[in-house]
Order: structure tokens, then C-alpha cells, then sequence
């Protein structure tokens, strides 16, 4: 056979982040990852019994559970039940993703080519920002924002934010100054983005990965991020629009607190607000996993702005978000998959810590709490956490796989 199994889902991995600017999104990889994984499985090519499969099955089971337990009572019975099947599919993906990254070769070949993926979007991000269109003549987005060759959203800046620790952990360790001045070059178009949130990954990716750099790559990679912020803000008419807004909002002493908030949040303040509604009235179960838009009208007065101006579909965070989808215990078993993971990897050994750290990096960017963050729960963003997890599972294991495979 000349493409194995293993090889293609390997591959596949990587397209459900570098083929998320084309037709269907990740929605194509992950189907044909879904058929992979069913043959490894028909094939008997999947070990049950090793440890990164054990662990991937106590991770869809904290997910999955409150998921099934929300369904009775939802507002959206069929959106919970959909939720509730994409997470099996999306398991057995989940066992492809280990199978394909077993080796240190897969993972050395998984971060080279995303760190390609990268820099062909940061690339493709200034073309758009000096010409107006990028190569495939995606415009800017409204108010100047670059979007790179992501057509209808602006996942361009998220991506990089949240990858980029992954993308250049390794070489952060043995070309420093080539990592960072790639950090340095993308750093723009994160900025150019124009969403506050991804300022916020940004600088939490820079922290994360000053641990990779000597002290003195340390003072060069904050003095440079801090000139590159500073001039990509004010090139950014909508991102510096925003503050000044927030320094108006500050100084307007005719407003009450909670308008200032709702001001500087964009209106997340008010979401949040009938999102403690929801979880008041249903703290243990939730309104029902994915039932955040049935419901919100039944928690916001009638003169809500997302009801008489336009709909919400999720709580821009994600631990609101679970918490009232699907009550304390969604978000109980949530925060209980967060502190396992970080126990097994404190409880690896070192040299297989060093080969997790890439992924666990990404993912603890993607964990900080004090964010506006997409639902865990949709096909362009729950497919990269996954990978993340996956990749970090199996490189946890991976020093064990090499002992028992002489």
C-alpha cells in the first residue's frame, strides 16, 4: 500500500487547520478522518489498551456525558442530540489522530508544515493589507480588517494567536532568533485582525513562549513585540477606533457601571448577564448543549438588543457557554479534563513533557479563562483543539511506544 492509513490521517490532521479557508472548512478532513479512523477500526489497527486511547476515551466521556444528560430538558432537543453524535464522530477521529502521530517523526513533520501553513497565511495577510485583496482576492474585511484568504469570518487572527506556540516551540530552542523574528513578522496581522481578543492570545502566546528563549532573547523579543504592537494598532483604524472608545467610555461619567462594561465588552456584559440567568435556572443540566440561541430569548427582556437587533448564538466565552449549556456539571467535568491533562503531563517523563510542550502551549493559551472565546462546540474550532489534545496525548506516551517498540 503506498499511502498507509497512519500517513493519511496524519495529513488529514494538518488539513483541519490548513484547509479551513477553503470550501466546507474542516468539515471535509474531518469526514474523510471519520472514514480513516472507521477502517483502522474495521482493520483492528487501533490499541484500545495503550494509554492515549484509554485517555482520549475519559476525555469524551467528560465532554460527552453532560452532553447526553442536557438533551431531555433542552430547548433544542435535536441541536443537543447533534452535538452528542458530532462528538462520537469526532472520537473516532480522535482515535485516527493518535494512530498518525505516534512517532517523533510524525510530530517533527505535524509543526513544520503548520509552521508553513502559518507563515503562507501571515504572507498572504500583507498582500491583502498593501493591495486590498489577497492572492485568491479575498478583500478587506469591514473597517480594514485582514482576513487573509478566510472569505466570510476572522479566524485569520485566531489561528495564528493560538498556533503559532506550536508552530514554533522547537525552533524557538534551537534558532531563537529565527522564532522570533517570525513571532514578530505574523504578530501584525494578528493585531490587523482587528478583534481585542486576539491582542490578548497574541500576548498570552509571547509570555508562553519567552520560556523557550535565554534571557537576553527575552528582553529582544518583548522590546521588538512591544514596537510591532504599538505601530500595528495605530495601522489598524478599526482596533484603534475601539480604544478610543474605551477611554471615552471610561472618562463618561453619565453612564452607570454596567453600561461601561456592556460598552467595553461589545455587548458581551448583557449576553453574560441572561447567561447567569440560564445557569440560576438550570444549574445542574443546563438549557441544553447547543440550545444557547433557543433560549436566550426566554432569559433577556423583551428590549434586549439581541432580540430586537439581531440574534445571539453563543456566550463569547467559553466557561459561560458550558456552564449554561450545560450546567455545573458540564462545566465541573470540563474544568476536571482540564486539571487531568495538565496531571498527565506533569506526571510524563521529561523528555516526553518536552516533546507535549508544543501542544500543551497552544492549548493552555486556548484554556485562560479571561478571554472572549469561540463555543467549544463548532466544526471550525473544536477540530483543532482536538488536535492539539491528540497530538499531545500520544507525544505524552510516545517515549513508552518507543521502549515497548525496540
Amino acid at each position: 500500500m503506498l499511502l498507509s492509513a497512519d500517513t493519511l490521517a496524519r495529513f488529514l490532521g494538518l488539513m483541519l487547520i490548513a484547509w479551513q479557508p477553503f470550501w466546507s472548512g474542516a468539515r471535509l478532513p474531518t469526514l474523510l478522518l471519520v472514514l480513516v479512523g472507521l477502517w483502522m477500526l474495521w482493520h483492528k489497527q487501533i490499541d484500545f489498551s495503550s494509554t492515549p486511547a484509554k485517555r482520549l476515551g475519559i476525555v469524551f466521556l467528560l465532554l460527552g456525558i453532560p452532553v447526553l444528560i442536557s438533551i431531555p430538558g433542552s430547548y433544542d432537543v435535536q441541536g443537543s442530540i447533534s452535538v452528542a453524535v458530532v462528538l462520537l464522530l469526532f472520537y473516532i477521529v480522535g482515535l485516527a489522530l493518535l494512530q498518525a502521530l505516534k512517532r517523533d517523526e510524525d510530530h517533527q513533520w505535524l509543526q513544520k508544515w503548520l509552521l508553513i501553513v502559518l507563515l503562507a497565511w501571515v504572507a498572504d495577510g500583507y498582500i491583502q493589507y498593501f493591495f486590498g485583496r489577497d492572492l485568491l482576492g479575498v478583500p478587506l474585511w469591514d473597517g480594514g480588517r485582514v482576513i487573509g484568504p478566510f472569505r466570510d469570518n476572522l479566524h485569520l487572527g485566531l489561528f495564528l494567536a493560538v498556533l503559532l506556540p506550536t508552530a514554533l516551540w522547537e525552533l524557538a530552542s534551537i534558532r531563537p532568533t529565527t522564532a522570533m523574528f517570525i513571532f514578530a513578522w505574523a504578530s501584525p496581522i494578528v493585531v490587523l485582525s482587528g478583534a481585542r481578543s486576539n491582542l490578548l492570545l497574541l500576548l498570552l502566546a509571547a509570555i508562553i513562549l519567552l520560556m523557550q528563549f535565554q534571557k537576553w532573547h527575552r528582553l529582544a523579543l518583548l522590546s521588538a513585540l512591544s514596537i510591532v504592537l504599538a505601530l500595528s494598532i495605530a495601522a489598524s483604524p478599526d482596533l484603534t477606533n475601539r480604544f478610543k472608545r474605551i477611554f471615552a467610555v471610561h472618562e463618561n461619567s453619565a453612564l452607570t457601571t454596567s453600561e461601561k462594561l456592556d460598552s467595553i465588552t461589545t455587548m458581551r456584559a448583557t449576553i453574560w448577564t441572561n447567561a447567569w440567568q440560564m445557569i440560576k435556572d438550570r444549574p445542574l443540566v443546563g438549557v441544553g448543549a447547543n440550545a444557547f440561541a433557543e433560549a436566550y430569548p426566554f432569559y433577556a427582556p423583551a428590549y434586549d438588543y439581541f432580540i430586537t437587533k439581531e440574534p445571539v448564538y453563543h456566550a463569547h466565552q467559553m466557561y459561560v457557554s458550558i456552564a449554561a449549556e450545560s450546567g455545573i456539571i458540564g462545566l465541573a467535568s470540563f474544568i476536571t479534563l482540564i486539571i487531568l491533562c495538565v496531571t498527565w503531563y506533569r506526571e510524563a517523563s521529561p523528555t516526553s513533557r518536552r516533546k507535549a510542550a508544543p501542544y500543551a502551549a497552544s492549548l493552555a493559551i486556548v484554556a485562560f479563562p479571561l478571554q472572549s472565546q469561540p463555543v467549544l462546540y463548532t466544526i471550525w474550532w473544536f477540530p483543532i483543539l482536538l488536535l492539539l489534545t491528540c497530538a499531545m496525548l500520544a507525544a505524552i506516551d510516545s517515549e513508552r511506544i518507543i521502549n515497548s517498540h525496540p
